[in-house]
């Protein structure tokens, strides 16, 4: 199964948004060696809408933050750079950002941009930028999906599907995936098959389960699984 294919696989659970660039760092784009990934959508005043990051210590504290416009423009970090420039220039400098639009019809409707470990290499760059731009082509049209607007609406948090308040809600595609897994009695190793991840992926998963249904064990989280009716 090719990368793409695998991704879109994974994207047809709905994943949540914050889900989305932690799959790609930890799941998807491993062999580049990735720091971080932050992507949002571009509102039409141009405010940005921060849907999720991973890789940054203010990851959750920024989630679903709209950053007006003033704001955004003036932060001074390479990525945020290249959008600004409006130059069609993907990659910073350093050769360790680069940057690719969500596009829905045609139209840029946001950003993802990627931070590497160390600068790549110049092959290493033509398959990693090839590579991101064809995720975000998915990721493009699960937002379009997801989001309805017109062209003059700002885009908030309630405009997303995954923004219910309960426990089934603050669960993800992927978690409610393994949470069934575990009332089947699967191990992690047959989770991570199942789920064309890596077991690290369903263990970290996993305590995120337990967190969200205040629980400390597999035992307790099917058991309340199954009185929530979650499953």
């Amino acid at each position: 199964m090719t990368t793409l294919r695998k991704f879109v696989e994974w994207m047809s659970f709905h994943p949540a948004m914050e889900d989305i660039p932690r799959a790609l760092a930890t799941d998807y784009l491993t062999e580049f060696g990735v720091q971080g990934i932050r992507f949002g959508l571009l509102n039409s005043d141009d405010s940005i809408l921060l849907l999720g990051q991973y890789g940054y210590p203010d990851a959750m504290a920024w989630r679903n933050r709209t950053i007006p416009s003033a704001e955004w423009h003036a932060i001074e970090a390479p990525d945020v750079q290249l959008i600004v420039a409006a130059s069609g220039q993907k990659w910073s400098e350093d050769s360790k950002f680069f940057i690719s639009t969500l596009r829905d019809h045609g139209v840029v409707q946001g950003y993802l941009t990627v931070e590497f470990l160390a600068p790549l290499s110049q092959a290493a760059k033509q398959r990693a930028g090839e590579l991101i731009d064809e995720l975000c082509m998915a990721i493009a049209l699960y937002l379009s999906f997801q989001i309805r607007r017109s062209p003059n609406q700002t885009i908030t948090v309630n405009s997303l599907q995954d923004s219910k308040n309960s426990e089934e809600a603050r669960l993800s595609a992927r978690q409610m995936s393994i949470l069934r897994g575990m009332v089947e009695g699967k191990t992690n190793h047959d989770l991570a098959t199942e789920l064309g991840v890596s077991v690290s992926t369903v263990r970290h998963e996993t305590m995120r389960i337990y967190q969200a249904l205040s629980v400390s064990d597999r035992k307790e989280a099917a058991k309340k699984a199954i009185a929530l009716g979650l499953v």
